[in-house]
């Protein structure tokens, strides 16, 4: 019986444990969806399985996927889209994404008719892209210097091509597809090409907490982008354990 109780407050304690491993301040611990993943730390929250609950705001939730991916799902008016995370700048406040579909010009089109609040793309600059429709063409690949191999993306099941306003359709083996329109925006075409897309966040900023020394935290209220000033104790230690000990542990609880 004492052994029973034993149990039970080492697997209390082990959830307690995993419980501040979400990354809620600065003082937390980095935490990864996988070993070649981007580092975790605030303003962002991971969550590590489908069931776990994104704590406020989730703008800045982050996901791993069954193959430990990290991924962001942002809201639009075309409802929510998902992108892999390949890198967090914290400096500049920078997350570069990628399309899992490799159609980023599609999933471009329609970040750039919605609200995706806190983001915004980056770098800012006045620069046009030409968006092709290229169903037409009915092969995978153009014939140009961009699509030279087979993670290229597919032209036929993405037949959305971008481009920059001065390139030449011949070379660019567009002569078979349609201009649709030309966009004003602050990106490059050849990022949406390689399937690459930088987007920057100006809040949170932790400009005045760092000014006196301390480190930032979300507001306890869960107010909209609120933060707070903190102090950390170093001598706590966050811990994240495999599942496969607390499983072990209910196992013989049970």
């Amino acid at each position: 019986m004492a052994g029973e109780h034993i149990t039970l407050i080492t697997l209390l304690l082990l959830i307690l444990l995993i419980k501040s491993g979400s990354t809620h301040d600065e003082c937390r611990l980095e935490s990864s969806c996988g070993p070649n993943e981007p580092g975790i730390r605030f303003p962002f929250q991971l969550v590590k399985e489908p069931q776990n609950q994104c704590v406020y705001p989730k703008e800045f939730c982050l996901y791993c996927t069954e193959n430990k991916k990290t991924m962001i799902v942002l809201p639009t008016t075309s409802g929510p889209i998902k992108f892999y995370v390949s890198d967090i700048d914290y400096i500049y406040n920078m997350i570069s994404m990628s399309d899992p579909d490799n159609c980023l010009p599609k999933m471009f089109l329609i970040l750039n008719n919605s609200s995706f609040r806190p983001y915004r793309f980056y770098p800012e600059a006045d620069r046009k892209i030409t968006f092709f429709n290229c169903s037409s063409v009915r092969k995978r690949h153009l014939r140009n210097k961009y699509q030279t191999s087979q993670e290229s993306q597919d032209m036929n099941t993405c037949p959305i091509y971008a481009t920059e306003p001065n390139e030449d359709i011949v070379d660019l083996d567009l002569v078979s597809c349609t201009k649709m329109f030309d966009v004003n925006t602050s990106i490059l075409a050849l990022n949406l090409m390689y399937n690459l897309l930088h987007l920057n966040w100006s809040k949170p900023s932790c400009a005045k907490c760092k000014a006196k020394g301390m480190k930032c935290k979300w507001k306890s209220n869960h107010t909209k982008h609120g933060i707070e000033c903190t102090y950390c104790n170093h001598n706590q230690k966050v811990i994240q354990l495999p599942k496969s000990i607390i499983f072990s542990a209910i196992g013989e609880f049970t």
